[in-house]
């Protein structure tokens, strides 16, 4: 009976065992290849740092965009 079970756990199991990890998106961890780059810098850290700035704008731009003209409508 013991045995059974142990083989039943492992019938159950082994998928989510053998299955590989999901891999990561390897072009983060490249440094990058222009001459803007910091010493040091990943790809992944440019993406971290547009997110920031984007989240910080996001007030100032919806404020400016609700200031602007409306386009008259197209006849």
């Amino acid at each position: 009976m013991r045995s059974l079970l142990l083989a039943l756990t492992i019938f159950i199991a082994w998928p989510a065992l053998a299955a590989e990890p999901p891999k990561k998106d390897m072009r983060d961890e490249e440094p990058i290849a222009n001459k803007m780059k910091k010493p040091g810098m990943k790809q992944g850290d440019v993406k971290k740092d547009a997110a920031a700035k984007a989240k910080e704008m996001k007030p100032v731009l919806e404020k400016e965009e609700q200031s602007m003209e409306r386009p008259a409508p197209k006849r």
